[in-house]
């Protein structure tokens, strides 16, 4: 059978990773002096978001997984008699970490460690968070149905295409703040300064390598309530791909019930049979988008 293996970007409860036995390829996050490689440990991302440490008063840095990591995971599930692996990173666009997981598989290929019978597709899913979650989803229905390796790959950096993510910003000024640290200028100071007063909550819309703002919301109580919708819709329309949607907090994920919005999502989509996923976003995610945020992943048909 097809071994899927994901990076720590992927949002998806710990407890699907380990029933399906998903190894997580980890990015690398710095808080001060310390650094540790983010493997969707449930108690650590807890602990990061319970104790409020992604806050605009830490310095925090992300890193791609490294290259040797990487090919010490494939190492393993080759010598456990893996033949046939389908890798899946975070978008290219915004991570090295899809080059890494290339030049990890390449290698190995060239090892003496693998046979002329293992094969390694790695896979861009050109999204983030929420939706490669979406599509590690996908690519284990595929693999369960009994595809190769190949064929995973190629329908999923087709299904990829298909994949619309959305993320309810929480706090403007801490997503400008973490740009800025990156040497990004993309929000200006007077736009964050303003969102802020005015209590102004921008919904992100991602999709094939890029990002736009599809709609900004006073309060944030409403721009939940308002991405939620957007789901909802597509799903009264009949308009999504496969019945799944993925929804993730950057927080503790029993906070997620009580966020405007959800308890309506998970109701509508009971009633069409659409089952959501509910998952703590990665420490990435958090990281970049700011405590709080939610987001969510839909494949939609058009």
């Amino acid at each position: 059978m097809v071994q899927l293996v994901v990076d720590s970007g992927c949002d998806l409860p710990d407890d699907f990773l380990r029933k399906f036995t998903i190894p997580v390829l980890p990015h690398s996050v710095g808080v001060g002096e310390d650094t540790f490689g983010d493997q969707r440990n449930p108690a650590k991302m807890n602990h990061f978001y319970s104790m409020s440490l992604v806050d605009r008063s830490r310095h925090i840095v992300t890193g791609p997984a490294p290259t040797e990591e990487i090919g010490s995971i494939l190492r393993s599930l080759v010598n456990k008699g893996c033949k046939d692996i389908v890798v899946q990173t975070i978008n290219g666009t915004n991570s090295p970490t899809y080059k890494n997981a290339r030049t990890a598989a390449r290698v190995l290929l060239n090892s003496d460690d693998a046979g002329d019978d293992v094969a390694i597709h790695t896979v861009d899913s050109r999204t983030l968070f929420s939706g490669q979650g979406l599509l590690a989803l996908y690519s284990l229905m595929l693999i369960r149905k009994g595809l190769s390796g190949a064929e995973v790959a190629n329908k999923a950096e087709e299904f990829s295409h298909r994949i619309h993510g959305y993320a309810a910003i929480n706090d403007v000024y801490y997503v400008r703040e973490r740009a800025r640290s990156k040497n990004e200028n993309s929000i200006s100071w007077l736009k964050a300064t303003a969102a802020r007063h005015l209590d102004l909550h921008p919904i992100l819309s991602m999709h094939r390598d890029g990002s736009t703002v599809t709609d900004t919301v006073r309060g944030y109580d409403n721009c939940t309530e308002a991405l939620f919708k957007l789901a909802i819709d597509k799903i009264r329309a009949g308009e999504l791909q496969v019945p799944m949607v993925v929804v993730s907090i950057a927080g503790r994920l029993e906070n997620l019930e009580q966020v405007p919005g959800f308890a309506e999502l998970e109701k509508v989509a009971g009633e069409h049979n659409v089952k959501v996923y509910r998952s703590v976003m990665s420490l990435s995610g958090g990281i970049n988008l700011g405590p709080g945020t939610v987001a969510l992943a839909l494949a939609s048909k058009e």
